[in-house]
C-alpha cells in the first residue's frame, strides 16, 4: 500500500509540470522567444542609423547653398550694345554734320511713305540744330534711290538739310545738298515709343555718310 500512494504523487506531480510546457502566450505580440538571432540583425542592418541620415539630409541643403552662391557670383549679362553713329566724312556748306539717330512722326502719306529725320537729338522731345529729312517707304526691307527724291527747301520736297540757329525761329535749308546713294529701312516699326533700324549709304559733294541708324516712332498719328 505505501508502494501504491508514492506512485500516485510522482504521477500528479509530473502531469502538473506537463501542463505548464504548453501555456500559450500571454498575447499576440509577444513572439520575441521565436524570433532569431539571424533576423534581428538583419533588421538592424536595414534601418539607418541616425548619422548617416543626417548625412543624407545634409548633402543636398549644402548643394542647394553652393549653387546660391554660384548662381550670386556669376556675373551679369551685359546690356546690348547700342547702334554706333554711322561713319561720316566731309562736310554740308563748310559744317560736320554727324546724325546719331532718326525720328518718324505724323501718319503716312497714302502711298505708304514718311517723312524721316536724321540729326543728333536725343530723343523724340529734343531738338537739333541740324537735320536731314527724307520721305521714304516706311516699310521693312524697302530700299529707296536718294538721288531720285525731290530735292529743294519749298513745299512739296522729299529730301532736305536745314540748320537752325540760335537765334533764328525757322530753318535754313541748304542749296548746295544734292545726295546720292541708297537708304534702306532694315526693320519699320509703326506703334509709338518703339525702335525701328535704317541703313544708309549716301554721298553730297566732299560729304560722306554711311551706316546704321537707329528710327524713333515718336507718334503714329492716328
Amino acid at each position: 500500500m505505501r508502494f501504491g500512494l508514492w506512485a500516485i504523487v510522482v504521477v500528479g506531480v509530473s502531469g502538473g509540470a506537463c501542463g505548464g510546457s504548453n501555456k500559450p502566450a500571454d498575447s499576440a505580440s509577444d513572439t520575441s522567444a521565436l524570433e532569431s538571432p539571424s533576423s534581428s540583425a538583419a533588421k538592424e542592418a536595414v534601418a539607418p542609423s541616425d548619422s548617416s541620415a543626417s548625412a543624407s539630409t545634409a548633402a543636398p541643403a549644402a548643394s542647394g547653398a553652393s549653387g546660391k552662391a554660384a548662381a550670386e557670383d556669376a556675373p551679369a549679362a551685359p546690356a546690348a550694345p547700342a547702334t554706333p553713329a554711322p561713319a561720316v566724312t566731309g562736310s554740308i556748306d563748310g559744317k560736320p554734320f554727324t546724325p546719331t539717330g532718326a525720328h518718324v512722326s505724323g501718319k503716312p502719306q497714302k502711298d505708304g511713305r514718311m517723312l524721316l529725320t536724321l540729326d543728333s537729338a536725343a530723343d523724340c522731345g529734343s531738338s537739333s540744330d541740324a537735320a536731314m529729312s527724307m520721305l521714304v517707304q516706311w516699310q521693312d526691307g524697302y530700299k529707296t534711290d536718294l538721288g531720285s527724291l525731290k530735292r529743294g527747301a519749298k513745299k512739296g520736297a522729299e529730301i532736305s538739310f536745314s540748320r537752325t540757329s540760335a537765334d533764328a525761329k525757322k530753318p535754313t535749308y541748304s542749296k548746295t545738298f544734292k545726295p546720292s546713294g541708297t537708304v534702306t529701312v532694315v526693320k519699320a516699326t509703326t506703334d509709338a515709343g518703339t525702335v525701328g533700324k535704317l541703313k544708309i549709304d549716301m554721298q553730297s559733294g566732299d560729304y560722306m555718310l554711311a551706316g546704321d541708324l537707329d528710327v524713333h516712332v515718336c507718334e503714329t498719328g492716328k
